[in-house]
């Protein structure tokens, strides 16, 4: 059964479906959070966003994809905490490599090794807030550049030029942590 036929079913009131999905994006979310967020947090904010989905449930239209739909979710989830904290943006300044090295592996393949992970973390850091978020969006998400730009509200070219400068970033980042 596809995503979106779990949701449809979910927001009918069938709470198995419902569980299906949580149970499908909770590796995904996970890294996503403790990327953006850190590991204290991410435990915390994914339960937020599990009691956000089911009560928003009935705003979910099956015409999109539920993965769009679930990370602006998550997204706003993360705004919501950062301004219940009273911070302008948050990071994981501190333990960043260990959170990375402990997640579950996500999409990002060419991390095989810890100390790969590690390097990767650092490099995030790096971003900007709007590039980091992006390139987790998708990387992550497994969002289109579409749904990425509708999520942060900013035109699909905004979007793609924060991960276009993401990646150099990136890659300069790695290859000086090689060279």
């Amino acid at each position: 059964m596809t995503d979106e036929q779990l949701a449809s079913r979910a927001k009918g009131g069938d709470h198995e479906a419902f569980e299906e999905l949580v149970r499908r994006y909770q590796g995904r979310l996970l890294s996503f959070l403790r990327y953006r967020a850190g590991r204290g947090v991410a435990e915390d904010v994914f339960q937020e966003i599990c009691v956000k989905w089911w009560t928003h449930m009935n705003s979910y239209e099956p015409t999109g994809r539920f993965a769009a739909w679930a990370f602006t979710i998550a997204r706003h989830a993360l705004i919501d905490f950062a301004q219940k904290e009273s911070r302008r943006a948050f990071l994981p300044l501190e333990g960043a490599a260990e959170t990375v090295a402990d997640s579950e592996p996500g999409p990002s393949r060419a991390a095989e090794s810890a100390e790969t992970r590690e390097r990767l973390a650092r490099a995030l850091l790096e971003l900007s807030d709007e590039q980091r978020e992006v390139f987790l969006l998708r990387e992550y998400g497994g969002l289109s550049f579409k749904e990425v730009a509708a999520a942060q509200g900013c035109p699909l070219n905004t979007a793609l030029a924060r991960m276009r400068y993401a990646l150099l970033k990136l890659r300069g980042s790695l290859e000086a942590c090689h060279g």
